[in-house]
């Protein structure tokens, strides 16, 4: 594993009324660190899916680098959207197999299935999977490729709180077995809490870095609410301005 630059210098698109363009992304810099866990919070419309697209490579029109800090190395992009985008004529487990890179070994699937609770399920197609496990097949997919980050787009969102807490812990659990780069994003400060390593805190747009916070809890406390709330109450009472953005 390596670490990760990316260097946002502009993105902007043309202004829908008038003339003019609008600033998305102006001077964000970023780098992770090999196996780092970062979480990206944010007010809805800041950006954040937006800086997500230029590091997956889906929108190449923008003035900057994103790079392995190892000069030449590719990268391999895991994304988890919003939406688990499953073909609906694919079962579960061709969903996997077909983003597979040519030549990589899948064997690591079966076991992938096993952890998220679907080796029953891996013959059956999207329609007869909860919104849950449907989640639970994209997470399957995202970390079957291998990625050298993997990008998460608030992947949990619409979820019940019970579901929502059973796929962070199989994510948690599956990303310690095999740690890759990610880089997380959501508005639920609670949740970026249980999850990360680092905090990033995004202004609204033109996009900045507000503040940046080391989670020290230990991952075996995370999933205590009391542990989770008290370091919520410390942050924002030590930024004010964090709550105003959530």
């Amino acid at each position: 594993m390596t670490r990760i630059l990316i260097d946002i210098d502009l993105k902007a698109y043309p202004a829908k009324r008038g003339s003019g363009v609008h600033v998305a992304i102006k001077d964000l810099h970023l780098e992770l660190a090999a196996g780092e866990f970062v979480c990206l919070v944010g007010p809805s419309g800041c950006g954040k899916t937006t800086l997500l697209n230029l590091i997956a490579g889906l929108d190449t029109q923008f003035e900057g680098r994103i790079q392995s800090g190892e000069t030449g190395k590719p990268l391999r992009i895991g994304y988890m959207f919003q939406n688990p985008r499953l073909l609906p004529w694919r079962t579960v487990r061709e969903n996997i197999d077909l983003a597979l890179p040519e030549g990589l070994d899948g064997k690591p699937v079966d076991h992938l299935l096993d952890v998220m609770g679907l080796s029953q399920s891996q013959s059956q197609y999207p329609e007869r999977l909860s919104l849950g496990m449907s989640r639970r097949v994209a997470l399957v997919r995202a970390f079957a490729i291998q990625p050298t980050l993997l990008l998460m787009d608030e992947p949990f969102v619409s979820l019940d709180a019970p579901t929502a807490r059973k796929v962070r812990q199989l994510l948690i659990r599956v990303w310690q077995e095999r740690p890759h780069t990610v880089l997380f994003v959501t508005h639920d400060l609670r949740e970026a809490i249980t999850l990360a390593d680092r905090l990033i805190f995004l202004s609204p747009p033109p996009m900045s870095f507000l503040h940046e916070v080391a989670v020290d809890i230990p991952r075996s406390e995370r999933e205590k609410e009391t542990e989770v709330e008290v370091f919520r109450n410390r942050l924002i009472s030590g930024h004010p301005e964090i709550s105003m953005m959530l």
